[in-house]
């Protein structure tokens, strides 16, 4: 793929990864990530696994900033701050997603998309990790912000993405969870910013557990759902 777009220069790219004992995982994760990839920032909630130890083996130039664990939201928000790339990829340690389809990613934010967003429920997409019941709460959660914002998302709970940072500057989530994808999926609506969904293929967890639960962390993301409805849309 080409990263320069129309009479531009050569786009920077960064990769954000939020991890938290995630050692086990590492170099299955970091040895796909493509060498286009200008610059990798770790978000790590002071693991104790050897997690970061893995990560220089891998990448010796990685940003590694250490934080206190909080949640999945502030990491990334953190991670958001630290990175200097054009174009900014989210992305989880545990290897569910897959970094080969970082290209995929990248190539609507360079065709003049402000955000791309990975889709397990497109045609090309699937996962191996949606039981039922967090399927069931996904097309709930999809519906809803759907009728309610005026989107048209196949999928809502899925952190797999890429953005212009001129686009992050628009959307300032609050959230400290793993709600941020939501919020993030209705600021980007209401800031008026493009959004292209691709497929994606999410993988199940290598190792280790989750920190996922999907009763807590559904109440939450029900909750960013309400609350912004009731904010004013921002004027254009």
């Amino acid at each position: 793929m080409s990263l320069i777009s129309k009479n531009e220069q050569r786009k920077k790219i960064s990769v954000v990864i939020p991890t938290l004992n995630e050692a086990l995982n590492i170099r299955e994760v970091f040895s796909d990530i493509p060498a286009f990839v200008d610059e990798v920032v770790v978000v790590d909630g002071n693991s104790t696994d050897g997690t970061r130890e893995e990560i220089l083996k891998l990448r010796n130039d990685a940003k590694i900033i250490v934080e206190r664990p909080s949640g999945k939201g502030t990491a990334i928000k953190t991670g958001f701050e630290h990175a200097t790339g054009d174009l900014i990829v989210m992305m989880d340690a545990d290897g569910s997603h897959d970094p080969r389809e970082i290209p995929s990613l990248l190539e609507p934010v360079l065709d003049g998309y402000d955000v791309a967003k990975g889709s397990r429920l497109l045609p090309g997409g699937g996962s191996e990790d949606l039981t039922p019941f967090r399927r069931f709460g996904n097309s709930i959660f999809v519906a809803m912000v759907n009728n309610m914002y005026g989107t048209d998302y196949t999928d809502l709970c899925y952190g797999y993405r890429a953005f212009k940072r001129e686009a992050l500057k628009k959307i300032c989530c609050s959230s400290s969870g793993f709600e941020i994808e939501t919020e993030q999926s209705i600021l980007m609506k209401k800031a008026g910013l493009r959004v292209k969904e691709v497929p994606s293929f999410e993988a199940r967890r290598k190792n280790g557990n989750s920190n996922l639960n999907s009763f807590r962390d559904g109440w939450k993301i029900l909750g960013i759902i309400v609350k912004e409805y009731f904010k004013k849309f921002d004027r254009r």
